[in-house]
């Protein structure tokens, strides 16, 4: 891996391959169908960004008026899409919801978008109401029923905190050290088991990510669909 990378897809054999900073299609590539196509040059583009010193991690990124972005991040099925879209609705810009690029600066680290479609499940609607006006749009063939809405991105921030996410059955905001913090972030962050050139630099952004700004683990309800907006703006005063 590295600078020179070779992607294949098992299934259609498909490959595309990452040779010194540009991605070339390989074999099998152009029959290939499209989400397949689209999961490789997804990876394709993580790894080529490695070459930049910038680093996909798996959280969701918001900004908040004052400008600081703060990631949220947690196990699958955390509510990451589901409040980055309550936040949204709160004119809060969003950076993505599935996934953020870290890179660091001599200000602080900064988090860059990583724009693909906000998608929450049609099920919140009794929370959001205008989502019902989008149910003939739904993939039914998605398990969450997730639909795509509408949100204000932004290309960049610099990062002002972390919040863990972890579904309870109260509202509590805690201070989280920065090793648990860490231990969180290095499991969303599955390019840091290729081992390449960039793997020692990947794992030192995370960690000076968790050692400059504040880290919070958040174990929510549902309530926070309607106050975590406020629940953020109280973790950073």
């Amino acid at each position: 891996m590295g600078s020179n990378s070779r992607l294949v897809d098992a299934e259609f054999r498909a490959e595309l391959r990452l040779t010194h900073g540009r991605l070339i299609r390989g074999p099998g590539y152009a029959a290939a169908p499209r989400p397949t196509r689209q999961l490789l040059a997804r990876v394709g583009a993580m790894l080529k960004l490695r070459e930049h010193a910038r680093y996909h991690v798996h959280a969701a990124g918001v900004v908040a008026p004052d400008g600081g972005a703060w990631l949220l991040t947690g196990e699958s099925g955390c509510g990451k899409s589901t409040l980055t879209y309550a936040l949204a609705r709160r004119g809060w810009p969003v950076l993505g919801d599935d996934g953020v690029v870290l890179e660091r600066t001599s200000p602080g680290p900064i988090a860059h978008g990583w724009h693909e479609p906000l998608r929450v499940s049609i099920e919140l609607a009794a929370w959001f109401p205008e989502l019902s006006q989008r149910e003939s749009l739904v993939n039914w063939q998605d398990a969450r029923h997730r639909v795509a809405v509408d949100a204000t991105f932004m290309r960049r921030a610099m990062v002002a905190g972390v919040v863990v996410l972890q579904r309870g059955e109260r509202d509590v905001l805690s201070a989280l050290s920065p090793t648990a913090a860490l231990a969180m972030l290095v499991r969303q962050s599955t390019f840091l088991l290729v081992t390449d050139d960039h793997a020692r630099s990947h794992l030192g952004m995370l960690r000076d990510l968790v050692e400059s700004v504040p880290c919070f683990m958040l174990q929510h309800t549902a309530a926070q669909l309607t106050t975590v907006h406020a629940t953020i703006l109280a973790a950073a005063k």
